[in-house]
């Protein structure tokens, strides 16, 4: 029997009409008739879901039911395809914020420099594209060091033409407005595009521990040679989201003589997968490991946030039994009504950005 993955569409959008519709290049979604897959009205949110073998490519466009009006969704030109893969279950979250005869101001540009490394390959693991970022003031102060950020997902951090569903972090933004604002030190950020072996890289198995000693000892001593770094681990930081939550947990728990930040957004630190680690009963188990990273947490609310609710509050626990506390070298914080989903991540990493890199120290 065919492996499944149910995908869920969730779409805010203002419309009259009696549907929305899903379409694109598989027969579940109409195969490019304009009139695909059906979404119906739940106070405001047009919803349904669909079951497509596991591993399909899907490019979709949400229309009005005609070719003449298509959503731009996420700030995005409707002439753009969304393009995922359903390796697992999912949960799509998107906002029509025009329509294709009414289309939305010109995108501003990306702030500070992005240097585009290539491809880069490591033992053991699919080669990717490494960006690095580079904030106003590195551009503007040719002597002065800076702290590093090591993200994962990479293309998803200040770009919306490369980003998940089009909707970046905006990392650059953010960072310089902190900045602007003093209320941080602006880190150097180092992105590592994520690739089909995500699930399994982003793990605690061979293929995350390669990963991870591939950031360590291949990419972080790269980024020292070629850029003005504070290479200490008090200025040294890692942040990620779901599944990049966890894979940054554990970089401060393996390297805790790199890492001296790490930043879990909506992790996945409990499931039923393979590829999940129940990384609380990890820690709750290994109480002589040495762990003395400052960590941030955080989690939303909303459907697969409200499932990994449990495995955060049980982190929280067993760290504080380690003698974690908030407003120290811990930070905690529950993002009521979010869901999971880069724009959600987008509105809040302000809180980790200054917790990590915050000038209030």
């Amino acid at each position: 029997m065919t492996a499944t993955s149910t995908i869920n569409f969730a779409v805010e959008a203002e419309h009259q009409g009696p549907a929305l519709w899903v379409t694109g290049n598989h027969h579940s979604i109409g195969n490019w008739q304009p009139e695909g897959l059906p979404l119906h009205n739940h106070n405001g949110i047009w919803k349904n879901s669909l079951k497509v073998p596991r591993g399909t490519g899907l490019e979709f466009k949400i229309t009005d039911g005609t070719w003449e009006n298509e959503a731009i969704l996420n700030e995005i030109a409707a002439k753009q395809n969304f393009r995922v893969v359903a390796n697992d279950d999912m949960e799509l979250h998107l906002s029509v914020n025009h329509w294709h005869n009414n289309p939305p101001p010109m995108q501003d540009h990306i702030v500070g420099k992005v240097d585009y490394l290539g491809h880069i390959s490591g033992k053991g693991f699919r080669e990717r594209e490494v960006i690095v970022w580079l904030p106003t003031a590195y551009l503007n102060n040719p002597t002065r060091k800076f702290p590093v950020l090591y993200m994962h997902d990479g293309q998803n951090l200040v770009d919306p033409n490369t980003a998940f569903l089009h909707s970046d972090w905006r990392m650059d933004e953010t960072i310089e407005s902190l900045a602007a604002q003093g209320q941080i030190t602006p880190p150097i950020i180092v992105g590592l595009y994520n690739t089909e072996d995500r699930l399994e890289e982003y793990a605690d198995n061979q293929k995350g521990r390669d990963y991870l000693r591939f950031i360590v000892e291949e990419i972080k001593p790269m980024i020292d040679a070629s850029y003005r770094t504070l290479k200490s681990k008090k200025h040294t930081a890692v942040m990620g989201s779901s599944m990049g939550g966890l894979i940054s947990f554990l970089a401060a728990w393996y390297y805790p003589s790199v890492f001296g930040h790490a930043a879990c957004l909506s992790p996945l630190f409990w499931g039923k997968t393979t590829v999940v680690v129940n990384a609380w009963q990890m820690v709750k188990a290994n109480p002589k490991h040495k762990l003395n990273a400052r960590l941030y947490l955080d989690n939303g609310t909303q459907d697969l946030e409200r499932k990994l609710m449990p495995g955060c509050l049980n982190m929280l626990k067993v760290l504080q039994e380690r003698g974690y506390r908030e407003g120290n070298n811990l930070m905690w914080f529950k993002d009521e009504g979010a869901w999971h989903n880069e724009a959600a991540w987008a509105k809040r990493v302000w809180r980790p950005l200054t917790f990590m890199f915050g000038n209030h120290k």
